[in-house]
C-alpha cells in the first residue's frame, strides 16, 4: 500500500486536482469531495487505487473509501487543498442552495460535515460512561469520590454539545467560530439554565416572554442558530463599508441573531428534537419488530451508499431526550453481521491471499469498521451481502423484541459493549445486546457459507 501522503496526492489527482475540488471533508472511513467538473475525475481509477477500499458517487458527492486510517490521509490532503476547501464548507447563499434534485444530497452533505468532526468527543464520553455503568453493576458507587471526576468526563461532551456543534456548524457554513460560540453561549447562559423546571419566564423581548427549554445536550437549536448567523452575517457584511466591518458586522450580527434564536429558531429546534425522538418511539412501538427488521435489513445498503451518518442527529437526540437510543443497537448488530458474512465467505475461498483479506475484513467489522468487509467481500460476491442483510434484519427485529438500548453515543463495534450496560446496574440490557449481536454474527456467517457461489473478484 502506498504511504498516506502518496495516497492523498494520488486521490487528489484522480478527482481532477486541487482546482477541481470545491469542498472536501471526511467521515469515519471515507474521504468526501464536491467537484466543479465531474468529467475531470476518474471513478474507475479511484475504485482500483492501491490503498483505497473503493469509490463511488452518491448524489453528486464523490466518496473514496479509505478505512480506519482516513483521518491520517485527510491530514496529508489538507495542505494540498488549501484552507478554503476544507471541512466540507458550503456557501449559504440561497441562490446557490437549490433544493431541487440536489436537495437531498445537500442535506446529507451538511449533516456529514457537521457531525463528523464531533464524533470523537461523543464517542469518548460514551465509552467512559459505559465503563462506569459496567463498574456500577458490581455494586461500586461511581457517583462519588474519585469516580465523580470520571462521571464529569463522561458528561462533558453531551452537556456542552451545543458548543461542539457551534464550532462544527461554523466550519461548515464558513462563519466565524467565536460568534458561533456566542450563539451556543446564549443557550447555556445561567439565566436560561436556572429557569428550567421553575416555570418562570425571566426574560422578556418587546413584551413577549422568551420560551425556556433545556438546551444542554440539544442538537438542532444551536445548528439553526449558527445557520441563521451565517445568513445574517453575510447580509450585513455586504452593505457595511470595509472601514467599519470589524466593529459593526460582528456586533450587529449578534444583536440580531441572538434574540431571533432565543425567541424563534432555538425553540423550533427544541421542538424538532423532541418530535424526532417521540417519532422514533412511536414508529418502533407501532411497528415493533417490523421496524427493527426493515432498518436492519437495509442497513448494509445505507452504509454502502454513505448515508449512515444521517441517523446521527436522531441517535444523539434520542440519548439527550430519552436517555437511550433504539437505533445504535441495530447498527451494532450490522457490524457484527458484516463480520460474520465476511468470515463465512472466507471459509469458502480457495485463494489464500483472498481468504486472508476476508478474515482481516471480518475482524475489522467486528471492531466497528464495516466498510472493508462491504467493499472487499460482500459487494463483489453478492451472496455475503444478502447474508448480512438477512442476518441483520433478524437481529434488528430481535433488538426491538428484547428492548435492547444504547445509553451513550458510540461507534458500533465490540469495544462499545460497555455503553450498553444499564446505568441502574441491571445486567439484562447487556445480556440482551449480547444475544442480538451473537445471533447476527452466527446467522450471517452460516448463510454466507451456505449461499456462497462465486469467488472473490480481484
Amino acid at each position: 500500500m502506498a504511504d498516506k501522503k502518496e495516497l492523498a496526492a494520488r486521490v487528489l489527482e484522480l478527482v481532477g486536482g486541487s482546482d477541481n475540488v470545491t469542498t472536501a471533508t471526511h467521515c469515519i472511513t471515507r474521504l468526501r469531495f464536491n467537484l466543479k467538473d465531474e468529467s475531470k475525475a476518474d471513478l474507475e481509477a479511484l475504485q482500483k487505487l492501491d490503498g483505497a477500499l473503493g469509490a463511488q458517487v452518491k448524489d453528486g458527492q464523490w466518496q473514496v473509501i479509505i478505512g480506519a486510517s482516513v483521518e491520517s490521509v485527510y491530514n496529508e490532503l489538507e495542505p494540498m487543498l488549501g484552507k478554503r476547501k476544507l471541512a466540507g464548507s458550503v456557501d449559504p447563499d440561497p441562490d446557490q442552495n437549490d433544493l431541487g434534485a440536489k436537495g437531498s444530497a445537500r442535506i446529507f452533505d451538511i449533516i456529514t460535515g457537521i457531525f463528523s468532526s464531533i464524533i470523537p468527543a461523543l464517542v469518548a464520553g460514551g465509552i467512559v460512561k459505559g465503563i462506569l455503568a459496567a463498574i456500577a453493576a458490581f455494586g461500586i458507587d461511581t457517583g462519588s469520590g474519585d469516580w465523580a471526576i470520571f462521571n464529569m468526563i463522561s458528561d462533558i461532551p453531551f452537556y456542552f454539545l451545543p458548543f461542539l456543534l457551534a464550532v462544527s456548524t461554523a466550519d461548515k457554513f464558513k462563519v466565524n467560530r467565536s460568534l458561533a460560540l456566542c450563539v451556543a453561549g446564549s443557550l447555556m447562559y445561567p439565566t436560561i439554565v436556572n429557569a428550567i423546571g421553575t416555570g418562570e419566564t425571566p426574560l422578556m423581548m418587546f413584551g413577549v416572554a422568551v420560551p425556556i427549554f433545556s438546551y444542554a445536550s440539544s442538537v438542532f437549536p444551536v445548528i439553526f442558530g449558527v445557520i441563521g448567523l451565517s445568513f445574517v452575517y453575510r447580509a450585513i457584511d455586504r452593505i457595511v463599508p470595509d472601514l467599519f466591518k470589524l466593529v459593526v458586522v460582528p456586533a450587529l450580527s449578534l444583536a440580531i441573531v441572538l434574540p431571533l434564536n432565543l425567541m424563534l429558531l432555538a425553540p423550533i429546534g427544541a421542538w424538532c428534537g423532541i418530535g424526532l425522538a417521540n417519532g422514533i418511539v412511536w414508529l418502533f412501538s407501532t411497528l415493533g419488530p417490523v421496524a427493527g427488521f426493515l432498518l436492519g435489513f437495509f442497513m448494509p445498503l445505507i452504509v454502502l451508499f454513505g448515508m449512515h451518518q444521517s441517523t446521527s442527529p436522531i441517535q444523539i437526540s434520542n440519548i439527550a431526550t430519552l436517555g437511550y437510543d433504539y437505533l445504535l443497537p441495530v447498527s451494532f448488530c450490522h457490524n457484527l453481521a458484516e463480520s460474520g458474512a465476511a468470515f463465512g465467505a472466507a471459509l469458502r475461498m480457495k485463494d489464500e491471499k483472498l481468504k486472508s483479506a476476508a478474515f482481516t475484513c471480518s475482524f475489522s467489522a467486528f471492531m466497528g469498521i464495516s466498510e472493508p468487509a462491504l467493499f472487499t467481500v460482500q459487494v463483489p460476491n453478492r451472496t455475503p451481502l444478502i447474508a448480512a442483510m438477512i442476518g441483520n434484519g433478524i437481529a434488528g427485529a430481535l433488538t426491538v423484541l428484547l428492548s435492547a438500548k444504547c445509553f451513550g453515543f458510540v461507534m458500533p463495534g465490540i469495544t462499545s459493549l460497555p455503553v450498553y450496560a444499564d446505568p441502574s446496574g441491571d445486567p439484562m440490557n447487556l445480556i440482551m445486546i449480547l444475544v442480538c449481536i451473537g445471533l447476527s454474527w452466527v446467522i450471517s456467517a452460516v448463510l454466507s457459507y451456505m449461499l456462497w457461489k462465486s469467488p472473490l473478484k480481484k
